[in-house]
């Protein structure tokens, strides 16, 4: 999955295309709730028992991931966690620039 963020007429939004670049998601206006849909989505395709109660990973917060980091305890193998939902997400197709250098060239 990749994260693409696009310029239309109504403002910047963002959304997720599949390994075949198929659309996956709907329109999401912000970067947060991208995210958010991601979370939600791979949460979705999990088949087994799912363990955790909540969608959101307490490594997400920085505050107490610097405390978790700092930790003696702390497990350095996966800072930001084992499963998909818990990586960090990033824009990976940035149509916007593109889009941007048209209107000023």
């Amino acid at each position: 999955m990749k994260l693409v963020k696009d310029l239309t007429p109504s403002g910047i939004l963002y959304f997720w295309i599949d390994e075949n670049s198929e659309k996956i998601s709907p329109d999401i206006p912000t970067f947060q709730l991208a995210e958010e849909w991601h979370t939600r989505f791979v949460f979705s395709q999990y088949t087994g028992e799912e363990r955790r109660q909540s969608f959101l990973d307490r490594r997400k917060d920085q505050y107490q991931r610097e405390r978790l980091d700092e930790s003696i305890f702390a497990s350095r193998e996966n800072p930001e966690g084992r499963r998909k939902a818990d990586r960090h997400v990033d824009v990976d197709i940035d149509l916007v620039v593109d889009k941007l250098k048209v209107y000023y060239s």
